[in-house]
């Protein structure tokens, strides 16, 4: 393999953090500017764009990433996979475009806000230009990660210049569309480098199927991912669906650290699926070993300090969304997990097809919950829909993949993230009694936490902390 899997990896971090510092800004100013109401306004535009951003991409994300990598040393093929999906990604996105704007004209911009669904199309619109496939596929997370970087400085910038009064959600919502276009454009320009267009010999027939079977899955699954915000824009008020909208963008934002490092596995996952079955293992096996250090004392973290980090990011007004984050949390542990044991084991064995069961059934569980809870909870009843629905797509999903694949829990890695999060949960318990103030307090139980956690587990000779310490040790002196 030409690509290193430590540096993709440290790529794909560096990649995190400008996923989690924008977010983390944004945030904290937009929520003050727009505050529920217009966030409410925004989230429910783009939720419905979102459907048919789903229709548009087609399942290419996915089968895009795990196609490309099995074939990026073949100049020839990959030229022609490459012009196969392209092709493919026109015609799907055409039918996704005029769909959305059709169902927009035909609901009467939804109730007037024409503005604010055409910026929010434009997103729609911009996936004739998605190509991040063939990146991932080739594994050039360096160059992903900088074109993250200056398109997510330059929507800053354009935030901070465009969205200075209430009424200003539009632009908000326009500047978030052109940051996803802005990326795509920049992917075009550099294809050039790695691809190039053959019509000869071309062969789209052999990609529809395995490509609709995808699309269908990610459609169902974004259904159970989405339906929530849809049902409590017409259940409930814009103010839920501003409160439910940032405390998912919260929990994302910690789901996005907790992935940092198993995000980069997919196509080295594919590739040794079908060459090297001793090394899928091994892999898989350090997969686990990084959720267990990551996504266990995130969890309990997140719940513990959760009103702090409210009222820090968002301001007093979002308080009620303090809850609504708690009752999130377990999401963390329940789709870090899914995501290996799930997303990328299905894709990498080409065993897609349990998918579609698992979030059909996850689809109707979120629907009948969502309908029961969310008139007596609001937002925090769709939260308990997500919940349910998250764990029955990845218990199925589990159930059938251990068919197929060996599991081997590594005990050691489990047992050390869990002594290792209760300890790190009473430091931070016992500083908060200290009363500190909310900025000061936040900071101090969230940098001593986190100090405490590495300690107990170095202590504890956690393999992969001292890999992860000495590979950053290692990076930082080489440049030096």
């Amino acid at each position: 393999m030409q690509k290193s899997l430590a540096k993709n990896s440290i790529y794909n971090i560096i990649y995190t953090i400008a996923n989690l510092i924008f977010p983390f800004v944004t945030s904290i100013y937009v929520s003050r500017i727009l505050l529920p109401f217009g966030i409410g306004k925004v989230a429910s535009s783009q939720n419905i764009a979102s459907y048919f951003v789903t229709i548009a991409s087609l399942g290419l994300p996915s089968y895009g990433v795990r196609e490309f990598a099995k074939v990026r040393e073949n100049k020839c093929e990959s030229n022609k996979l490459f012009t196969e999906l392209l092709l493919l990604n026109i015609i799907s996105t055409t039918l996704a475009v005029v769909g959305f704007f059709g169902l927009v004209f035909i609901n009467a911009g939804f109730n007037g806000e024409w503005a604010l669904y055409g910026a929010c199309g434009l997103a729609v619109f911009f996936n004739y230009l998605n190509i991040d496939w063939m990146y991932k596929g080739l594994e050039e997370y360096g160059y992903i990660t900088g074109r993250s970087l200056l398109i997510k400085g330059l929507s800053l910038v354009a935030l901070l210049l465009f969205v200075k009064t209430r009424q200003d959600y539009v632009a908000y919502a326009l500047i978030s569309s052109l940051a996803t276009g802005g990326n795509y454009v920049f992917n075009v320009i550099h294809a050039k480098k790695f691809v190039n267009i053959n019509f000869s010999g071309i062969q789209i027939k052999k990609h529809i199927k395995p490509v609709l079977l995808i699309a269908c899955i990610i459609f169902l699954s974004s259904i159970y991912n989405k339906i929530d915000v849809t049902m409590l824009n017409m259940m409930a008020t814009d103010e839920s669906v501003g409160f439910y909208s940032y405390a998912q963008k919260t929990i994302n934002m910690v789901l996005t650290m907790a992935n940092a490092v198993t995000a980069a596995l997919l196509p080295r996952l594919s590739y040794y699926y079908d060459n090297d079955k001793e090394g899928f293992y091994r892999l898989l096996d350090k997969g686990f070993q990084i959720l267990c250090v990551m996504t266990l004392p995130l969890t309990v973290g997140m719940a513990l300090v959760a009103s702090q980090t409210v009222e820090f990011l968002y301001g007093e007004a979002f308080a009620p969304a303090a809850l609504t984050i708690q009752l999130m949390c377990p999401l963390i542990l329940i789709k870090g997990f899914g995501d290996l044991f799930c997303y990328q084991l299905v894709y990498s064995t080409k065993s897609e097809k349990i998918i579609l069961p698992a979030a059909a059934s996850a689809s109707v569980i979120n629907v009948i919950t969502n309908a029961m809870m969310i008139p007596k909870l609001l937002q925090n009843g769709a939260v308990i829909a997500s919940v349910f629905s998250e764990l029955a797509t990845n218990t199925i999903q589990f159930i059938y993949m251990k068919k197929k694949v060996r599991f081997n829990i590594n005990g050691k890695a489990l047992v050390t993230g869990v002594i290792s999060t209760a300890i790190m949960s009473v430091c931070v318990l016992l500083l908060m009694q200290l009363r500190l103030s909310n900025t000061i307090g936040l900071f101090v139980e969230v940098a001593c936490g986190a100090a405490v956690y590495i300690a107990v587990n170095l202590a504890m000779k956690n393999a992969f902390m001292f890999e992860l310490i000495e590979k950053v040790k290692n990076k930082i002196l080489h440049k030096a």
